[in-house]
Parts: structure tokens; sequence; C-alpha cells
């Protein structure tokens, strides 16, 4: 779950270097509801990263780390909408099979964090 936070500062970095410095397509688009959208972007991209680092803490101390499933649920439904779309308009198998394996790491540990754990031996 780290990593996801760290590719999606990443990805806010890169955005507002663009955005700010007006390069690329983010620092050309027109008009306020556009650039409204790229701040959104950003704030939701820290946003994501700050719900993983908090529950991949929360399940490291033995807590339900519930805060990080928000990010990834995201992630996979945006992921199967995004596979649904690339199948249907005839997408080469290869750039299908690698969307699938992201939404699949992204669905693996969210589906870990929900499964009940074991007693430790200081629960006990």
């Amino acid at each position: 779950m780290c990593c996801y936070a760290v590719v999606l500062c990443a990805l806010a970095i890169g955005i507002l270097v663009a955005w700010t410095s007006g390069s690329g397509r983010i620092g050309t688009l027109p008009g306020a509801a556009a650039n409204r959208g790229v701040a959104f972007l950003i704030v939701a991209c820290v946003g994501g990263a700050v719900l993983l680092l908090v529950g991949a803490r929360a399940a490291w101390r033995g807590r339900p780390g519930l805060t990080a499933i928000i990010p990834l649920a995201v992630l996979a439904v945006v992921g199967c909408v995004g596979e649904t779309v690339d199948i249907a308009s005839g997408n080469p198998l290869p750039d299908n099979l690698i969307g699938a394996g992201i939404i699949v790491l992204a669905v693996l540990p969210a589906l870990l964090l929900l499964l009940p754990r074991a007693a430790s031996r200081h629960d006990r």
C-alpha cells in the first residue's frame, strides 16, 4: 500500500509541475473549470496517498486498515470500467492484461484487509 501511496504522490507532483510550468496538455488547459479539475485531481491523489498510509499504519498495528480500502476500491472500480471500455473498443490483449494486473494488485490488499486476522500471542 505504501508503494501505491508513493505512486500517487509522484503523480500529484508530476501534474503539479506540468500545471505550474505550462507544459504539456495539463499546462495549456483553457478556462477556470479545467484548472479546478486539475487542482481536484492533485488533491485527490494526495488524499488517496494519505488514506493509504493511514490504513497501512493501522493494519501494521493490528487494527483494521479500513481507510486504505477506499482508494483501492476507487482504483478497482475505475479500472474495471476502463478495462470494459478497452475490451469493447478492441484494444490488444497485452494492454488488457496489464490493466487487469493493475486491478488485481489493487483488489488483493483490500481483500486481505477485510479478512479476519488470527489472534497473535500477545492477544491471548
